[in-house]
């Protein structure tokens, strides 16, 4: 009986983070932060940074992992726009592309320049617009008196601040769709916010 309950226990939500490059990328190293017992967070591997060679990583993960047997997973793809007209068309047809995953809950999330537009917003809520995505890395490495590097886990430094970021990205958000703007071309911004929404869901479950 002890046996058949284990095997029948739902498990737990699982958040599955598509992320651009390998190892420990900003991306990883923030996310790896909302782990918990109510909460999994699992990475794909690959190491592409286009958004045509994540989209094949991602597919490659589902079809290793055995995602369709998950009673509840969420899957987001973390993309920079960079800024460039023609990433910003593949992240387009990327967009369109998800949609032919009807046994999945796949969104893509998108930030400008890069994703560590988000770390600033835990630092200030204007003055982000920056050139390129080097430009706000070298603002954050600012931002922290040097600390910032990809694999350095900043999470407990701005942890206090996450309210003051989401209210940021989500006005800035509101903002570009009030005013008609394209929200991939628009800088700055971050969907990152989407993201924590779901975290605090599971996690209140």
């Amino acid at each position: 009986m002890g046996r058949q309950r284990r095997l029948d226990k739902k498990r737990c939500p699982l958040i599955v983070i598509c992320y651009e490059g390998t190892g420990e990328t900003s991306e990883k190293t923030y996310f790896k932060n909302f782990k918990s017992r109510n909460l999994r967070i699992q990475f794909t591997t690959g190491g592409s940074t286009d958004p045509e060679g994540m989209l094949n990583d991602l597919k490659n993960y589902i079809q290793n992992a055995d995602l369709i047997n998950e009673d509840d997973c969420t899957i987001y793809i973390v993309i920079d726009t960079d800024l460039k007209e023609d990433r910003i068309k593949k992240i387009r047809q990327m967009i369109k592309q998800v949609e032919e995953f009807k046994n999945y809950n796949i969104q893509v999330i998108t930030s400008a320049p890069t994703f560590e537009i988000w770390y600033l917003m835990h630092y200030k809520t204007s003055g982000l617009n920056y050139r390129s995505s080097n430009d706000a890395k070298k603002a954050l490495i600012k931002e922290t008196n040097g600390k910032y590097t990809e694999s350095f886990n900043l999470y407990p430094l701005i942890s206090k601040n996450q309210g003051m970021a989401y209210n940021c990205a989500k006005k800035l958000e509101e903002s570009a769709l009030k005013n008609g703007e394209d929200i991939l071309k628009r800088n700055p911004h971050s969907e990152i916010y989407k993201i924590i929404d779901k975290i605090e869901e599971k996690n209140r479950m």
